[in-house]
């Protein structure tokens, strides 16, 4: 499924709360088909990342649990989790194969302390680190801020001035 897909199959609206503004996509598992995305508006999206979830917000799950959309009923059922609200979970319906999906442990990502990060903290650079193929270095004492996960094991994504997008090994990171 690719981005034109995704928008097309969701209304341009966010599959959550129907928002129409400053929407992405949004991976919630990875398939083969590339069907594990959803179409999030910024509030949602900014909300599951923080892991700071405003209820009232995510009333919207009410309708938005029903979807046909797997990856949707899967997000669906971890915000409904993360809020404790078993009396909505017990009433969806999934197959074992998206609950198993949904009751998957996220990868634990900790900095060079031991500090559990969360997409949106801010780090400081620990040693002094030569980036492959810019031909620049990221010195020591560095901060960079709002980290984002990433499908590489003990790693980060993030923007670096002067550099641009980049990858940075979590043992090389202090949190702040």
């Amino acid at each position: 499924m690719n981005e034109k897909e995704i928008f097309q199959r969701a209304n341009n609206k966010c599959e959550l709360c129907e928002s129409k503004d400053n929407l992405s996509i949004y991976e919630i598992f990875k398939s083969e088909d590339n069907d594990g995305y959803a179409l999030l508006c910024e509030k949602c999206l900014s909300q599951i990342e923080s892991q700071n979830f405003d209820e009232a917000h995510f009333n919207c799950l009410n309708n938005t649990m029903w979807s046909e959309v797997p990856a949707v009923k899967i997000l669906s059922y971890k915000i409904w989790k993360a809020l404790g609200r078993n009396d909505m979970i017990d009433m969806m319906y999934l197959t074992d194969e998206e609950l198993a999906i949904a009751n998957k442990e996220e990868e634990v990502i900790k900095d060079s302390n031991g500090n559990i990060l969360k997409a949106g903290d801010n780090v400081s650079v620990i040693k002094d680190l030569e980036v492959k193929g810019a031909g620049k270095t990221i010195k020591r004492g560095t901060v960079v801020k709002n980290i984002r996960m990433c499908d590489v094991p003990g790693h980060v994504s993030c923007k670096v001035d002067g550099i641009g997008q980049v990858y940075l090994k979590t043992e090389f990171l202090k949190k702040i």
